[in-house]
């Protein structure tokens, strides 16, 4: 929830306690990370950060009694359908791993005000199913053995003109303490691989 400086000292305070480190890295998305620092810096380095925008996320995950498909992850493109993506993680892991349940996610970027993002859970749970048997006609609400809806409202970063002049730096203007994000990465996509890659670079930076 926030950073302090004592000497050389960085504290940093959560609604868990407060800890103690000699450096800091922080990976949340750049809205997080100026709440955070808001009372460390000068608010034109608020400002700079705020020019980046994101786009949000709404991701259904249903544990099923039986696999889905064969597919690990299907790419869905129609602009017709609620979702763009179909993965199906234990078609990746075994299925042991999760007493026996089939687990997919089945995912959808999209601006915070869209309906889908407020829809309750309930609501885009069916709607959502009946879009999946579109794909997979087979496929019945009874399979569902439970469900969760994570809703996500710094899922990406927007890419925008002249992207690269509005990069944050590694290192933050407080002693010590580093940034690490997917708003980083570019001109690249983000993704896990690149993710490790930053990860490496900020080590060898701190």
């Amino acid at each position: 929830t926030g950073l302090s400086k004592v000497n050389e000292l960085t504290f940093i305070h959560t609604t868990n306690g407060d800890f103690k480190a000699e450096k800091v890295i922080l990976t949340t998305s750049l809205p997080v990370v100026s709440k955070i620092i808001s009372n460390l810096v000068e608010p034109d380095f608020i400002q700079k950060l705020s020019k980046i925008k994101y786009i949000g996320n709404v991701c259904l995950v249903i544990a099923l009694n039986k696999s889905l498909s064969d597919y690990y992850w299907l790419n869905v493109n129609d602009p017709n359908f609620p979702f763009v993506g179909i993965i199906e993680h234990t078609n990746f892991q075994f299925t042991s791993d999760y007493n026996g349940k089939h687990v997919v996610y089945v995912s959808k970027y999209l601006p915070t005000d869209d309906v889908l993002y407020t829809m309750p859970d309930k609501e885009l749970l069916n709607y959502y199913v009946l879009n999946i048997k579109r794909i997979f006609p087979e496929f019945s609400i009874e399979q569902i053995i439970d469900f969760k809806i994570w809703r996500e409202r710094y899922s990406q970063p927007i890419i925008e003109r002249d992207y690269s002049e509005i990069i944050p730096d590694y290192k933050l203007p407080i002693d010590n303490v580093f940034l690490c994000t997917m708003a980083q990465i570019y001109p690249e996509d983000r993704g896990t691989n690149y993710a490790v890659r930053e990860g490496r670079k900020i080590g060898r930076v701190v």
